[in-house]
């Protein structure tokens, strides 16, 4: 490593054995050597989010030739769901998120070299002859980083807390499926009367967050407050029980995308992965109690570590534990894997089943490269 001293680089050393010692722990010597350790360092694989709100299949504006057109396969996250209540199945549901990403060789044979993909090409602002701006057309992401949006399962209608938001990919996502798909006066308001709260505590994300709330959405989905970014401090009790709708019963749905120590650029930087544990959990039960009792709460993030996944979960529920003994909650926490074989079976293309939700890795047999990812679906129940 050019550049650094001796003591340096035996600081570097250590932390990467260090961190090598607790993967191998926890996945296995022979996978982390021979299997995921490789498949992190290479080149992150990107998906394109295409916004239903600018685009309808494939952005235009000179992004992509008819040669890169033909390269494009689409991403199938439409997975089947029960109808009911709550729900909503394939053959109901025309809100199919559009995910596009490029197509790859066969990545389940190590004996063919794995190709690097191609960059999308970066989202264009494009200003119209009056000095107005169109709406930002694609976003750049890991295809898995959308499965908590789906078993989330936002609908028109619904009212929904994005707690953790910044920078604004998932609530971009959201805010594609809180809309009827045949509403096309995107003026009007939501007949539905459904909301997205999109929060992020620190100032600089926070307006990173706005900002791309407003390149991505309709002005007047922000004017009429339909999608609104707010300012809290999601793990602080006080702030989330102070929001109007947690005091009127609650969100329907809540994402908590955890900040976590363990993502993937921490192993291209030989850093040591750090246990966050407690604050995630905090999140986590302030998640909880934003949400109504029969409503859904997934937690989600982009961590390996048993600690900050399966381990938060576990923390949770304890945490829930103590305020039904402390404080006489009358609410409990359910975790719900999937909502039948159905869905588990789709999943499994994805991800692997951990203690209490899925990990999504880019050594995964169905070669699709994406992840790390870890996700947990919950649902708020009575005592």
């Amino acid at each position: 490593m050019p550049g650094l001293t001796k003591a340096q680089l035996r600081l570097v050393e250590a932390a990467e054995h260090s961190f090598d010692r607790i993967y191998a722990a926890q996945y296995g010597e022979e996978r982390w050597r021979n299997s995921l350790r490789p498949a992190l360092l290479r080149n992150t694989r990107y998906a394109m989010l295409v916004n239903r709100y600018q685009a309808a299949e494939i952005p235009s504006g000179g992004l992509f030739t008819d040669d890169d057109k033909r390269k494009l396969q689409t991403i199938d996250l439409l997975f089947p769901l029960p109808v009911g209540k709550g729900s909503y199945n394939s053959a109901g549901n025309p809100q199919q998120l559009r995910l596009l990403a490029y197509k790859r060789g066969d990545l389940t044979d190590p004996s063919q070299p794995v190709s690097i993909d191609e960059p999308f090409p970066v989202p264009q602002v494009t200003t119209n002859p009056d000095g107005s701006r169109e709406l930002m057309a694609h976003w750049n992401l890991d295809a898995a980083s959308l499965l908590p949006v789906r078993l989330l399962n936002p609908m028109p209608g619904d009212k929904v807390l994005d707690l953790c938001a910044a920078p604004g990919g998932k609530s971009i996502a959201l805010a594609q499926l809180l809309r009827p798909p045949t509403m096309d006066d995107l003026d009007a308001p939501s007949l539905a009367g459904g909301c997205l709260h999109s929060n992020e505590v620190d100032p600089a994300r926070h307006k990173r967050l706005a900002a791309n709330l407003e390149a991505y959405l309709p002005p007047a989905l922000l004017r009429s407050g339909e999608v609104k970014a707010l300012e809290l401090d999601g793990a602080d009790p006080l702030s989330i029980t102070s929001l109007p709708l947690v005091r009127a019963g609650g969100y329907d749905k809540v994402l908590l995308d955890a900040p976590c120590s363990s993502e993937r650029h921490v192993l291209h930087a030989h850093a040591r992965a750090r246990q966050a544990g407690k604050v995630q959990a905090t999140l986590l039960l302030n998640a909880l109690r934003a949400v109504r009792v029969g409503g859904r709460a997934v937690y989600a993030t982009c961590s390996l570590r048993d600690e900050e996944n399966d381990g938060v979960i576990e923390r949770g529920l304890g945490l829930v534990q103590k305020d039904k003994k402390k404080l006489g909650i009358k609410w409990d926490v359910a975790v719900r894997r999937s909502a039948g074989a159905e869905e588990e079976t789709w999943l499994e293309g994805w991800a692997e089943r951990t203690k209490h939700g899925w990990v999504v890795l880019p050594d995964h047999p169905g070669g699709g490269q994406w992840g790390p990812l870890f996700f947990s679906v919950l649902e708020k129940i009575p005592a």
